[in-house]
């Protein structure tokens, strides 16, 4: 699973003068709520990877990390 490394997105947007989720949203033509739950943890989409790395320039490692999914207990025990 894909993960946005959020101190690392916000202080890059941040410097760009995006603070809020409405400013990200607008730079990378994602929703708000996309931005939201990119930043809270929930998996990027590649189409949200590609539209932060180009805004911002960057390269995939600067603000995104391969995250192991969880497997469910149940698949853990079996």
């Amino acid at each position: 699973m894909i993960k946005l490394r959020a101190w690392e997105f916000l202080a890059l947007a941040e410097s760009r003068g995006h603070r809020t989720f409405e400013a990200q949203a607008a730079a990378t033509g994602l929703g708000i709520g996309t931005i939201h739950r990119l930043r809270t943890g929930q998996p990027a989409s590649a189409s949200a990877v590609a539209a932060i790395c180009s805004t911002y320039g960057v390269r995939f490692e600067d603000v995104f990390v391969i995250d192991e999914a969880q497997l469910p207990e149940t698949a853990v025990a079996a």
